[in-house]
């Protein structure tokens, strides 16, 4: 990109988790300005970690002003599992030129998903339902920001989201998590420096005390397997010595 291009904005919040054995729709969001800006044309390109193609310059469909491709699951069925992949987008935007949005990704058993809704907020504060701003029914977006900041706090420290067998761990931090963004958000949009601002700054140390005692299932392996005897933490582990068996960032082992 020149100098002189318009510097478009795709939102990719994480890596692309494609799961194998079902249809995977891939978008890219792209923004300039504070709004979404409608690609002209496009085509998008998926690679191995060996750089073998799996998509070769598909036309992509514009909808909604998003960019949309659907990866058919027989063209990945019989792939090994494995991270390193690349996700290419080479969309034409309205300055006329054909940007290439990159994203990281890997071949995934499944994906990790939440496990909690606005009910759960609202069995810790009855008030939220009445405190939404008109037109608004869910807390939705942040939960969902609560997720991705979750998911990313996991990739940051070395462990894979889709390698984590025990979804319902995570319940507590992101509850705390979530919380402290609406209550956070209210004490700022509000002007409330009291109370508004003491529930964002308590769950925000909450979510921190649920993540330093969050221990979970992992697969290290990556087999499908709980193994009921080996559980990792959200904080990393400080070895003291050569005991024990240690895997690199990114190790998943025996796959089928």
């Amino acid at each position: 990109m020149s100098s002189s291009d318009t510097e478009y904005a795709p939102r990719f919040s994480i890596p692309e988790f494609i799961e194998r054995g079902r249809d995977n729709k891939i978008t890219a969001p792209v923004y300039r300005n504070g709004a979404l800006v409608s690609p002209v044309s496009g085509t998008v390109s998926v690679y191995k970690a060996d750089q073998t193609v799996v998509v070769n310059a598909a036309a992509v469909t514009i909808v909604a002003s998003v960019a949309t491709f659907t990866i058919p699951a027989v063209s990945i069925g019989s792939l090994v599992l494995e991270d390193g992949w690349l996700v290419e987008w080479t969309l034409t935007m309205p300055d006329g030129v054909a940007h290439v949005f990159r994203r990281d990704g890997a071949l995934v058993r499944r994906r990790l998903y939440p496990v909690i809704a606005d009910i759960d907020l609202l069995r810790r504060h009855r008030d939220l339902g009445q405190l939404r701003e008109a037109g608004v029914t869910s807390y939705q977006d942040y939960l969902d920001e609560a997720f991705c900041m979750i998911e990313n706090r996991l990739i940051g420290g070395g462990k894979r989201p889709y390698l984590v067998m025990s979804p319902a761990a995570f319940r507590e931090a992101h509850v705390c998590l979530s919380l402290h963004l609406i209550w956070n958000d209210y004490a700022t949009s509000a002007g409330d420096t009291s109370r508004y601002q003491q529930l964002a700054d308590s769950y925000g140390q909450a979510y921190e005390n649920a993540w330093q005692q969050l221990t979970f299932h992992y697969d290290v392996t990556d087999e499908n397997v709980v193994n009921v005897d080996r559980r990792n933490s959200g904080s990393p582990t400080l070895w003291l010595n050569s005991t024990g068996v240690q895997y690199p960032l990114g190790y998943r082992g025996i796959r089928s």
